[in-house]
């Protein structure tokens, strides 16, 4: 099954030249679809064989790859890697199920998010990290052009503000990565980029202490943690629906898998050293964003504002050092996943429909988009954990595992939750509900509006039945990421 594994990931970057050498538009469309589709069918099938009883990494694959310096081609999953593979290859489906009806230079835009999801799905496999530093930097070529030649009026400033803060988090990565393998070389005798091998080498203090935050600062302009969030609201209120989609749901997910899967295990004693700074930031990020969410009257900068605070909670729950809270923060990197997605496909069909993403510009949809609101309103429930939905489970277990040991930090970290809730029902109610707002002009322009086609009805329903699986039955799936937990507790 480990060359299925090497299908999932290099399939689409085989597509990808494809869609360039034949140039046409519709069997650009077909290949995508139809290559997106087959990846999500793969990451199906290694989720339906994983043994999560196994506290190994499982489909593993390793080929000696540049022998003098000690790096190889080496992939394989644990439950954390799983999730994230999943919810990968399902976004980028969606993303081509979405962006059916693009007429602005199709091939060029399939064959970028092609080279993307090979990119993201070898960040999230990678076991060897000069392996996963090149698919961490290969990342950002694509998006960087897919914000800059597809998104809105500013454009261009918001892909060279992307492209400077990632690159810029990247070289204190790239850093990092020197220095551990320095140091492996040093104490061992050994030139190695292998994850394993760097993993279990006995680090002094002072150096884990100096090596988390090359590696956390690569991470936390990914995540984006305050005060390195500034390039996010920028990116999503430019980038084209599909971009915001992937960006939202999969490229930020790098930055706190970087987290799980290098600063934990590799650094323990610095992890928690940090802990007061990791744990201030976070909340912040979740208090801070979540007003600036409510002071937005342009729906993307909110969802981006929303985005943040979210992603301040995983962090706190990563940091907590507790298995409910780490076992939460995975689930919330796919639950969050999943209702930005949403959230961002909604907004960018109000777009599509009204031409305006400012409230003022909006109110009363749900009587000309009936369909529109349904959806909208079950995204925004995901986002806010409303019981039920996959965002919940996350919430509650991140909670329940920081108070444990930070009872303060868990109760403010709670008030952000209920900011979260404050913010979208104000959208919402803003943007569907408030009839009085709108003149006899837009009441007769709007009553033509066509509502959700077929396209935009399999891209939710793709979501949203993940997000309620995930809500009403979430055991199956903690198990999956508690394989993680294990392995990075020790338990």
């Amino acid at each position: 099954m480990n060359i299925l594994l090497v299908v999932a990931i290099f399939l689409p970057l085989l597509a990808s030249g494809l869609v360039f050498l034949f140039r046409n538009p519709k069997l650009s469309r077909l290949i995508s679809i139809g290559t997106s589709a087959v990846v999500f069918f793969i990451s199906l099938y290694l989720l339906a064989n994983f043994d999560w009883s196994n506290p190994t990494f499982q489909y593993t694959l390793k080929v000696n790859w540049i022998e003098p310096l000690g790096i190889s081609f080496s992939l394989g999953l644990d439950g954390m890697g799983l999730a994230l593979f999943v919810l990968t290859a399902l976004m980028f489906l969606v993303a081509f199920i979405w962006s059916v009806k693009i007429e602005d230079k199709p091939n060029l835009y399939h064959g970028l998010f092609l080279l993307l999801e090979t990119a993201c799905l070898g960040v999230f496999s990678a076991l060897d990290l000069f392996l996963f530093y090149l698919f961490w930097e290969a990342m950002l070529i694509p998006m960087y052009f897919i914000i800059g030649l597809w998104g809105h009026e500013r454009k261009v400033y918001a892909a060279n503000k992307f492209f400077v803060y990632t690159f810029f988090g990247s070289i204190f990565l790239l850093l990092g990565i020197a220095s551990v393998v320095i140091y492996g070389y040093i104490v061992s005798g050994e030139l190695s980029f292998d994850y394993f091998f760097l993993k279990n080498l006995d680090y002094v203090f002072w150096f884990e202490a100096v090596v988390f935050l090359l590696f956390g600062l690569g991470f936390a302009v990914k995540v984006p943690m305050w005060p390195l969030h500034t390039w996010l609201p920028d990116a999503h209120v430019e980038a084209p629906t599909a971009g915001s989609v992937i960006l939202a749901a999969v490229l930020l997910k790098m930055g706190t898998y970087g987290f799980v899967r290098y600063s934990l295990p590799m650094f323990p004693e610095a992890s928690k050293y940090y802990i007061p700074l990791i744990f201030f930031l976070s909340v912040v990020a979740v208090i801070y964003a979540a007003m600036m969410a409510i002071a937005q009257t342009h729906i993307k900068r909110l969802i981006a504002y929303s985005s943040i605070s979210h992603m301040g909670l995983v962090t706190l729950g990563t940091f907590a050092f507790d298995g409910n809270a780490l076992n939460g923060a995975i689930y919330m990197m796919v639950a969050h996943g999943l209702s930005s997605a949403a959230l961002f496909m909604s907004a960018g069909f109000i777009y599509d429909r009204i031409h305006s993403y400012h409230l003022d510009d909006l109110g009363g949809l749900a009587r000309y988009l009936p369909n529109l609101a349904i959806v909208f309103m079950l995204s925004g429930l995901v986002g806010i954990g409303f019981p039920g939905l996959a965002g919940f489970v996350a919430e509650f277990l991140i909670l329940l595992g920081t108070y444990k040991n930070y009872p303060l930090w868990a109760f403010v970290a709670g008030v952000g939750m209920v900011l979260g809730a404050a913010y979208f029902l104000y959208m919402y109610k803003r943007v569907m509900l408030e009839e009085e707002t709108i003149s006899d002009y837009r009441r007769e322009k709007w009553s033509h509006l066509k509502d959700i086609e077929h396209h935009h009805w399999i891209a939710f329903v793709l979501i949203l039945v993940s997000s309620v699986v995930l809500g009403l039955y979430p055991l199956p799936f903690v198990k999956i990421m508690e394989h993680t937990t294990k392995m990075v507790f020790g338990g």
